[in-house]
Order: C-alpha cells, then sequence, then structure tokens
C-alpha cells in the first residue's frame, strides 16, 4: 500500500486554486447564460436578445467584457496547474505518473463526450481531455520549455487577428451557422429530450462534415493547451504555492494584464468585426484570465481578505460536479422538454437567475463539504483514476 497513490489530502490543498476554481465557474456560467437561452451562436435577428431594451444591452456588454472568452481560459490554466501538480507530488514519493495519468484523462473524455450529447453541446470536459493527451508529452519539457511553447501557441491564437477575412468563404461559413440556429432554435423550443439528443448526435454547425468537427477541436485544442502549459509553468514555479514571495511579480503581471486585457475585450463592443472578436477572444480572454487569477492572489495575501473569498472556495472544492450541475438546470430551465424558457427572458434576467444559483451552489456545496471530502462526480473520477474507492463521508 505503500507504493499505491493516493488521491491529495485535504489538508494539502491549494486554498486559492479552489477560490479561482469558484470564481471561474461564476464566470462559466455567466457567459454560457447567454448560450443556454438563445443557443450555441448567437445570431443576429434570430431572437429578440433585448426584451429590455437597454438593459440588456448593457448587460450583454458587461458579460462580453468581464466574462466571455476569459473564465474557460482560466479554468484551463487551473487545469494545466493541477496536472502539473500532481505529476510533481506523484514523482516526490516515487510513484508512477503515466498510467494514473491516462486513466483520469480517459475517464474524463468518456464524462464530456456523454455530457457534451446527453445534457449540454457547449461541452468542455471532451475538448480538454482531447489537449490533455498533448499535455502529456508538454509536462516532460523544462520550466524554460513549458513557457517557452506556452508562448507560442497563445501567440499562434494571438496572431489569427492578423489573417485577411475571405468574404466568399466568410459567407459560406455565416450562412451555414445560421442555417444550424435556426433548426437549433426550433429544436431547443419545442423538441421532445429525444429530440434534442438526435439533433446534436446528427448537427453539421460549419456545413464540413466530419472535418467541420476537426476544426472546431483542432482550434479549440491549440488554445487551452497554451493555457495549460502556462498552468503547468506557474505550478513549476511555485508562484500560487509562494504567493507573498512573488508579491512584486503578481502586481505587475496585476497591471499588464488589467492595461491590457479589458481595452483589447472593450474594443469588440465598439467594433464588432471578425478581426476585433478575434482580439477580443484570443488576447483580451487570457489576458483577462490573468488578471482575475493575480487578483485573487492577491487578495488573499491579505489574512483579514480571505474570509470575503471563501464561500468560492466551497465551489471550488467541487468544481466537476458543480460544473455538470450548472448545465442540468440551465438547459431543464431553458430548453422545450423542461420550462421551455428558450429564448425569452432576455440577458438581464438570465444573469439574475445565474446569481440566486451560484448562490444555491455555495450553499449547497458549503453543506456537502461539511459531510463529506469529495464531491460525488469527483469521488467517482479519483476512484476510477485511483483503482480504489476513495473515502466519501466524513
Amino acid at each position: 500500500m505503500k507504493n499505491r497513490p493516493t488521491s491529495i489530502q485535504e489538508s494539502d490543498r491549494i486554498f486559492s486554486l479552489d477560490i479561482m476554481r469558484g470564481f471561474a465557474l461564476l464566470g462559466i456560467l455567466l457567459a454560457n447564460s447567454m448560450h443556454f437561452q438563445f443557443g450555441l451562436f448567437l445570431i443576429p435577428n434570430l431572437h429578440d436578445y433585448y426584451p429590455l431594451g437597454l438593459l440588456d444591452r448593457v448587460t450583454e456588454v458587461v458579460i462580453i467584457i468581464f466574462a466571455q472568452a476569459s473564465f474557460y481560459t482560466l479554468f484551463s490554466f487551473l487545469f494545466g496547474y493541477g496536472m502539473a501538480f500532481l505529476k510533481e507530488r506523484l514523482q516526490q514519493k516515487s510513484l508512477r505518473f503515466t498510467p494514473l495519468y491516462w486513466r483520469r484523462m480517459i475517464i474524463l473524455l468518456a464524462l464530456g463526450y456523454i455530457h457534451g450529447l446527453l445534457i449540454w453541446d457547449g461541452d468542455i470536459l471532451f475538448m480538454y481531455a482531447l489537449a490533455s493527451f498533448l499535455l502529456f508529452f508538454f509536462l516532460k519539457l523544462s520550466e524554460k520549455g513549458l513557457l517557452i511553447w506556452a508562448l507560442i501557441l497563445l501567440l499562434l491564437m494571438a496572431l489569427s487577428i492578423a489573417s485577411p477575412e475571405d468574404d466568399g468563404s466568410m459567407t459560406a461559413f455565416n450562412e451555414s451557422l445560421t442555417s444550424y440556429s435556426i433548426n437549433e432554435k426550433e429544436i431547443l423550443t419545442s423538441g421532445s429530450y429525444h429530440e434534442v439528443v438526435s439533433f446534436r448526435l446528427h448537427a453539421d454547425p460549419l456545413g464540413m462534415g466530419w472535418i467541420g468537427d476537426i476544426v472546431i477541436l483542432g482550434s479549440g485544442i491549440v488554445s487551452v493547451l497554451g493555457m495549460f502549459l502556462l498552468g503547468a509553468y506557474v505550478a513549476r514555479k511555485n508562484w500560487l504555492l509562494e504567493a507573498r514571495k512573488h508579491h512584486v511579480l503578481m502586481k505587475k503581471i496585476w497591471w499588464a494584464t488589467l492595461l491590457i486585457g479589458f481595452p483589447s475585450k472593450i474594443a469588440y463592443t465598439i467594433n464588432d468585426s471578425e478581426q476585433f472578436e478575434m482580439l477580443h477572444s484570443m488576447v483580451g480572454g487570457p489576458l483577462v484570465a490573468m488578471f482575475y487569477a493575480t487578483s485573487i492572489v492577491l487578495v488573499i495575501s491579505n489574512e483579514k481578505r480571505i474570509q470575503l473569498l471563501k464561500p468560492l472556495a466551497y465551489v471550488g472544492r467541487l468544481s466537476l460536479t458543480n460544473y455538470l450541475l450548472q448545465s442540468v438546470v440551465f438547459t431543464s430551465l431553458f430548453y422545450g422538454y423542461g420550462l421551455g424558457l428558450f429564448g425569452q427572458i432576455g440577458y438581464f434576467a438570465g444573469v439574475i437567475i445565474v446569481f440566486f444559483f451560484f448562490y444555491l451552489q455555495i450553499l449547497f456545496s458549503k453543506w456537502w463539504i461539511t459531510h463529506c471530502y469529495i464531491g460525488p462526480v469527483e469521488w467517482l473520477w479519483r476512484a476510477g483514476t485511483y483503482l480504489y474507492l476513495p473515502k466519501l463521508k466524513r
């Protein structure tokens, strides 16, 4: 038993990471609230996005600037950090990392596929699992190698801003998305659960068949892999474990990401061209994600302010359970086989529901952690990863 890998103990958890995970889940839900109620692609003129007029328009801008494209990147950063931390923890104990890692990622791949097909097609777990297959080999690199490849991949995505627009291909692309979204609206508004699942299984958003699926997954993998590697680099440097020691560095990163990240996102709210959309997603998104991460590190470096963010840690402890729970509840709220609110309430009302539900998640998570060590889905994931049944109840 001494040479057998075991899951991380409660005393060894990194408090700042749990807070970041909880905060990321709130942001992901805010960004996804647009898609839960208006579909995977927000096509102009297909819905009445602004039933409350100016209030909905302002809410949309706030979501774009503060949530969209930033929180799934923050989650990607945390994922990479977690995998590098796991490898280091096992190596310190002279335990094998490779079989455990692949079991963990294959289980995540299965969870992502089930989630994307049976619950919500905006799933990120499947893409994370695919990207993690590449991450395994990058984790063999030195600290310097991780940083160089992280910057290369992030820069590669940022350079997409400069790619020229092809009017012909863009027209065909937009027509395919519009056609997909029209069918999606009909299915999600009034379709049965079986019809919704069948639509996900056979729909072709880009009109390119399996090639389109490869394009979507490929671009997503490159974007999240860059943040994976950045998270792995920070884990190797122990910046979060030794936050006070690196306070000056954190402050410099905070200012840089604040002054570059938010203007990159604000520009898209003024000019919605393709180039500014890419600037918003590929530059603004990662930089604002790092602004949030460093903000949390700086806040919790002061003992008096830790209590302000502690509720987020409860949600972060159950991050996988809470992520899946968000999809189950919000698809049930908006889709035709549930309460049928799809396309009806607008951005502002959607945000009110988000904050109310997230408050319930805080209460649920705190109650659960009081009685159990880990969340139910986390328990299943760990059981499959470590090949033994971890203790659940306290």
